[in-house]
């Protein structure tokens, strides 16, 4: 969030890049943390409209989770993927549990598609799921990330329609459903 505001005061990323390292900002111990963060919430950020920007700023936390989620769905296809066919999926049949097995399933079906996904090594296919319920509990989607449970985050009627008006089909990333998803744009 500090980035975001420094952003939203200087509309300037060289300007924001540099206060991030003199101000520590990030407040991480070294400059490749510093710099490896500061990079990964650029990417996030760029994803936002000006008045999206505006509104994760001014937002509850809640929302603000919730557009940070909708940040990384838009840069990163695998989260946006896993989140519309898998956990989407799992609420609509009124499942509540994502259990590990989904996500390597859903690795290894990718696998098909992108034949990186099939280099990756047991390791690695672990540090994946590791990071998507760290994100997925951080966005208020999984209560933690020791029981794995579903929840269905409540946006507020604003940020809803917010981003209904950049893409309606966004809103299943916040695993609305589709009656839900028909009162707010309508």
């Amino acid at each position: 969030m500090a980035v975001a505001r420094k952003l939203l005061l200087d509309h300037d990323w060289k300007i924001v890049s540099s206060a991030v390292r003199s101000e520590n900002l990030l407040r991480q111990r070294t400059q490749a943390s510093t710099a490896r963060l500061f990079r990964e919430i650029r990417y996030r950020l760029d994803e936002l409209s000006p008045a999206e920007l505006d509104f994760l700023v001014a937002a509850d936390p809640p929302d603000q989770r919730l557009l940070l989620f909708i940040t990384v769905c838009r840069r990163y296809r695998f989260i946006r993927e896993l989140t519309t066919d898998v956990l989407w999926t799992k609420i609509r049949g009124a499942e509540t549990q994502l259990y590990p097995g989904d996500i390597i399933r859903f690795i290894e079906n990718r696998g098909a598609v992108a034949p990186e996904v099939e280099k990756l090594t047991d390791n690695s296919r672990s540090k994946v799921r590791q990071v998507v319920f760290r994100i997925l509990s951080e966005a208020g989607l999984l209560d933690s990330t020791g029981s794995q449970k579903l929840l269905r985050p409540m946006p507020s009627r604003s940020l809803a329609k917010m981003i209904s008006k950049y893409d309606v089909k966004q809103l299943r990333w916040l695993l609305l459903s589709e009656q839900e998803i028909h009162q707010i744009t309508h």
